[in-house]
């Protein structure tokens, strides 16, 4: 089992790591497999969960890709939880924001199963990447939650935002510069169409510049203008970099640009549209607020129309920023674009499995497309896959009335055959006990960890020697299922031996129950003299678990009866 394991390695570098929809069912003792719960996923495209995990706040975006490829939202949501709100300085997240911001993730994972997603993307930023404890974060996330949160550096910050904006935002009058005020980090991004010419952080978020300079309430005077020589000391050299590049287009986006269009939209009696472009900041409607928020009290702020009151703390260090934007750049507007950091990962995330966005398209049924996407992973023979599936189910149903297993495991049978070979990618010997090592350890989301033992242990016995009791694999697993196990082997092996040559040369089978005689009537395309041989071979285990006799006979299609 050693190539076992290390191949276990290829599959974990494309495997997913969020969280599993569909049923869960609790294996404890000798469990009576009626606890198998029936399917719940619904069919629909691949649905994936971004959660950008701010120093502020948690914003999610749930979404499906579309028949064309492109993706839609199904829900969206943001709440504050201020993570960073005393580690940007201290570089410590305390205890009490580290159990609310997980608390609030295991809502939003609630609400992922709930539109059954196939993967679920956490990504953490400043707030975590700054601080001493930001692992202990992420470790409470995975034992609490079973999330595994990826805390990313400043460059891939500026780079999935850059991915976001550039969908949402017509890049067509040449370079642009996005502006990103997040409340760790702001990100200055030059961007056309095609490309990125600069991706830059600095550690100019709102949160930050607020517990460092604007520490009275309101801020005085003296606070104002050393939070404004501090930009100036940090961004003066990128200012020169950005203007002689003399992009044509500024375009700013997430919660402070927000808040500010919002505010500026207010002054007019207007809400901030939402669309391809949310709003716009035009320099003097800017200017109104910017006089008016740097004298008030965080009381007043709350109050100020079109102010998300959670961000009013921190609003003031945004607005001086805002400001040295437009007075160095000589601008008139920002354009504001919706979209952000985490429509940013739901791109890149397209963009690096694109086999599994196709499949999803091809497949609409979450968990087929979870089963065919691990065959393929392996290289298997999909073709040969699908036959033995087909006739694997197509003797379940004529059969009912021997095995009288419920319905819900006719589809792990059909799984189980489509994954029989996939041990192959390691290699011919043993084959059957590798298929069953990768089904066991492929991830299959969507699935109990009862029905992937039920369907790895099938699949393991679809040749070679019956279930013994030296079979660690097959004793773990409780009476009952073993007596299923067994049921849906022997179903598989002739199934499989029909398809020996790996030519789908049988079209369709016919069985007839007849007392204690199972009769076979093979219909083919092409010679099946192959296959007839190796069914008669494989028969054995079929023979003993039902205790009847297999005959098998052979006829062309087309003749009576056949088609």
């Amino acid at each position: 089992m050693r190539k076992s394991r290390a191949i276990v390695k290829t599959i974990n570098r494309h495997r997913s790591k969020g969280v599993q929809s569909g049923p869960k069912v609790a294996r404890s003792g000798e469990a009576a497999p009626a606890a198998i719960s029936q399917k719940l996923n619904s069919p629909h495209g691949l649905r994936l969960c971004a959660i950008d995990i701010g120093t502020n706040s948690l914003h999610m975006v749930i979404v499906e890709v579309t028949a064309a490829l492109a993706f839609r939202t199904l829900s969206s949501q943001k709440e504050l939880t201020q993570l960073g709100r005393d580690a940007l300085v201290k570089h410590v997240l305390t205890r009490g924001a580290m159990n609310h911001t997980v608390a609030v993730l295991g809502r939003y994972l609630k609400v992922a199963q709930s539109f059954e997603c196939d993967q679920v993307l956490a990504f953490a930023t400043s707030a975590a990447r700054e601080s001493v404890n930001g692992g202990d974060f992420v470790q409470m996330a995975k034992e609490q939650l079973g999330l595994e949160v990826r805390i990313i550096s400043s460059q891939e910050e500026a780079r999935l935002i850059y991915l976001a904006v550039r969908q949402a935002i017509n890049f067509e009058l040449g370079s642009a510069l996005v502006v990103d005020i997040g409340g760790g980090s702001a990100e200055f991004i030059l961007a056309q169409y095609d490309k990125a010419l600069m991706l830059e952080s600095r550690k100019l978020g709102a949160s930050r510049l607020t517990q460092t300079f604007l520490t009275a309430d309101p801020p005085s005077k003296a606070q104002i203008k050393k939070l404004k020589k501090h930009i100036h000391k940090i961004l003066s050299p990128l200012v020169r970099r950005i203007k002689a590049t003399d992009p044509q287009q500024f375009v700013g986006t997430s919660g402070t640009m927000e808040n500010i269009a919002s505010m500026c939209a207010a002054l007019h009696g207007q809400e901030a549209a939402r669309g391809r472009v949310a709003s716009v900041i035009t320099r003097d409607d800017f200017d109104i607020i910017f006089r008016r928020i740097v004298k008030m009290p965080l009381r007043e702020r709350e109050s100020i129309p079109g102010i998300d009151p959670a961000r009013a703390y921190q609003i003031t260090a945004g607005c001086v920023l805002v400001e040295y934007l437009f007075d160095q750049l000589k601008i008139d507007r920002f354009d504001i674009s919706d979209r952000a950091m985490r429509e940013g990962m739901i791109i890149d995330y397209l963009q690096t499995h694109w086999p599994k966005v196709r499949l999803s398209v091809e497949i609409m049924d979450p968990r087929r497309r979870n089963v065919v996407e691990l065959g393929r992973r392996c290289n298997f023979d999909e073709a040969h896959g699908v036959q033995v599936a087909k006739l694997a189910v197509a003797i379940f149903d004529q059969l009912e009335r021997l095995h009288q297993l419920d319905r819900r495991y006719r589809e792990l049978l059909q799984y189980a055959a489509l994954l029989h070979d996939i041990g192959w990618h390691i290699g011919h010997s043993g084959h059957h006990k590798h298929s069953w090592y990768l089904i066991k350890n492929g991830d299959l989301a969507g699935f109990s960890p009862q029905e992937i033992d039920l369907m790895a242990v099938a699949a393991r016995y679809h040749r070679r020697s019956m279930p013994k009791k030296s079979h660690e694999p097959y004793m773990a697993l409780a009476m009952d299922e073993r007596k299923i196990v067994e049921k849906l082997s022997a179903i598989l092996r002739i199934a499989e031996a029909l398809d020996r040559g790996h030519y789908q040369c049988v079209d369709h089978v016919r069985c007839l129950l007849n007392r204690n005689t199972v009769r076979c009537n093979i219909y083919y395309r092409n010679d099946p003299e192959l296959e007839l041989w190796a069914a008669r071979q494989k028969v054995d285990m079929f023979q003993k678990v039902y205790g009847c006799k297999v005959v098998f006979a052979a006829r062309p299609v087309g003749r009576s009866g056949g088609e």
